[in-house]
C-alpha cells in the first residue's frame, strides 16, 4: 500500500468533505490503493482516467464473482428471501449472458430516437414548474425544480399511473439510502408491480411494463424476479441520478456567477452545462463495485483475485492528464466530452440520453424564465458534496 493512506481513509468524514483530494492522491500514487470499507470489505480504488477506462472494459473484472471464485467466496445460499433474489437479479449486478439478455429487453425504449419523442411532454412539464416557481418566489431547488421532471418522466415511460408516483418516490428514496426501510420498500414494490402487471395482462397499454409483461409470459426470456428487479432499477436510476444531476448543475451555476451569466446570455449553452456538470460532479462517484476474477494488473499495480475493484468516475473525470484545470467548473471547456460520468462498455448508463435531455431542458428553462434565480443562503453554507435529497433553498 502507498505510504500515507489509511485503510479506511475514503470513508473518513474529513475526506468526505472533499473526496477529490483523496482521488488526486490515488492518481499520484501511480497504482490502485487498498481501502477497507465500513463492512470490512477490501476495495482497491482506481482513479486515473485511462486506468478506470481499462477497468471498465477488462474481461477479468465483473460482478458475478461467484462464477469464478472458490467455495469460500460463494454467496450465502441461505439468503433465499425475496429481497436477496431481487438484488441478485439487478442489471447492474450481472455479467453476460444474463446482462446481455435483460438489457436487450429494454434498450429500445431508451435510444436517442425513442427519448426524443418525450421532448414535447418534458417541455410542458418544465414550463409548469418554472411558472409555479415564479408565483411562489422562494422555492426548494430539489422538490420544486429537480425532483418532478425525472420522477414523472421515467414513471410515464415505464407505465406507472400518475396517482401512484408519489409512492415510487418514497420507495426509491428508502432503497437508495440503504435505510432499515429499504427491504420493506423492495417487498412492497414487488407486490405493487405484481398487481400492476396483472392489470396490464388484462388490458395492455403503450408502456414498458406492458411490453415486459408480454415477454414474461415466455418464461425462458424473463421471470418474475427479473421483471421486478428490472423495473425497480429503471425507476430508481431514472429518478435518483437525474435529480442529482439537475440539483448539482443548479448549485454549480449559482456558485459560479460567470458561468451562470453565460448561460443566461445564451441558453443554448445548456447542453454544455449538462456535460460539465457530469464531469465536475457526476451522479456516480464509484461504479457499483466489481470483482477481480483473477489477479489483475491495472493502473501500475496488481489487484488480487476475488477482491473488490473501486473504479472512481469522479477520479477519472478530474484527471489532469485528460482535462485542463480539472478542478475548475467551466462550461466552455473544449475537453468536456472526454468525461465518462455515464460509465463505459456494456454497463454504459441505459438512461444517458434521457438524463441529458431532461437536464438540458431544465437548465434552458431556468436560464430563460428564472434569470434572477439565486441562493437563499450564504454560498459558503452550500456543501459542495451535499446529497441531492437535501434542500437547496432558492429565491426566484
Amino acid at each position: 500500500m502507498a505510504a500515507g493512506f489509511d485503510v479506511s481513509q475514503l470513508w473518513d468524514p474529513e475526506v468526505r468533505r472533499d473526496p477529490h483530494r483523496f482521488y488526486d492522491r490515488v492518481r499520484d500514487a501511480g497504482r490502485p490503493i487498498l481501502q477497507i470499507d465500513p463492512a470490512g470489505n477490501r476495495l482497491w480504488v482506481v482513479a486515473g482516467h485511462a486506468d478506470v477506462l481499462a477497468g471498465l472494459r477488462h474481461p477479468a473484472i465483473g460482478h458475478e464473482v461467484h462464477r469464478h471464485c472458490p467455495v469460500a467466496h460463494q454467496p450465502d445460499r441461505r439468503r433465499a428471501d425475496e429481497v436477496a433474489r431481487i438484488e441478485a437479479r439487478q442489471l447492474i449486478s450481472l455479467d453476460p449472458p444474463d446482462h446481455t439478455r435483460l438489457r436487450g429487453l429494454v434498450s429500445a425504449g431508451f435510444t436517442a430516437r425513442a427519448v426524443a419523442r418525450l421532448e414535447p411532454w418534458i417541455n410542458t412539464l418544465a414550463d409548469r414548474l418554472v411558472e409555479d416557481a415564479l408565483r411562489r418566489g422562494r422555492i426548494d431547488g430539489v422538490a420544486d425544480l429537480a425532483d418532478p421532471v425525472p420522477v414523472n418522466v421515467i414513471a410515464e415511460l415505464v407505465g406507472v399511473p400518475e396517482p401512484d408516483r408519489w409512492q415510487f418516490r418514497a420507495w426509491s428514496a428508502a432503497i437508495v439510502s440503504a435505510s432499515p426501510d429499504g427491504p420493506r420498500a423492495t417487498v412492497e414494490f414487488g407486490a405493487y408491480l405484481d398487481e400492476l402487471a396483472a392489470r396490464r395482462r388484462a388490458d395492455p397499454t403503450d408502456d414498458l411494463i406492458s411490453e415486459l409483461v408480454a415477454i414474461e409470459e415466455q418464461a425462458d426470456r424473463l421471470d418474475r424476479d427479473e421483471l421486478v428487479a428490472l423495473v425497480q432499477l429503471l425507476l430508481i436510476a431514472g429518478q435518483e441520478t437525474t435529480v442529482d444531476l439537475i440539483v448539482n448543475g443548479i448549485r454549480l451555476l449559482l456558485t459560479h456567477p460567470p458561468q451562470w451569466q453565460a448561460l443566461r446570455d445564451d441558453p443554448t449553452l445548456a447542453e454544455l452545462v449538462v456535460e460539465e456538470t457530469l464531469r465536475f460532479r457526476g451522479p456516480v462517484e464509484i461504479v457499483p463495485p466489481r470483482f477481480a476474477f483473477r489477479d489483475v494488473e491495472l493502473g501500475g499495480g496488481v489487484i488480487p483475485a476475488f477482491d473488490r475493484v473501486g473504479l472512481s468516475l469522479w477520479g477519472a473525470n478530474r484527471d489532469p492528464a485528460v482535462f485542463e484545470r480539472p478542478h475548475e467548473f467551466d462550461i466552455h471547456r473544449p475537453d468536456v466530452r472526454k468525461h465518462i460520468a455515464f460509465g463505459y462498455g456494456i454497463h454504459f448508463c441505459l438512461g444517458a440520453h434521457l438524463a441529458r435531455l431532461e437536464s438540458r431542458i431544465m437548465f434552458e428553462r431556468i436560464a430563460q424564465r428564472l434569470p434572477d434565480l439565486r441562493l437563499a443562503v450564504d454560498p459558503r453554507d452550500v456543501d459542495a458534496f451535499r446529497l441531492h435529497r437535501n434542500e437547496l433553498p432558492l429565491l426566484v
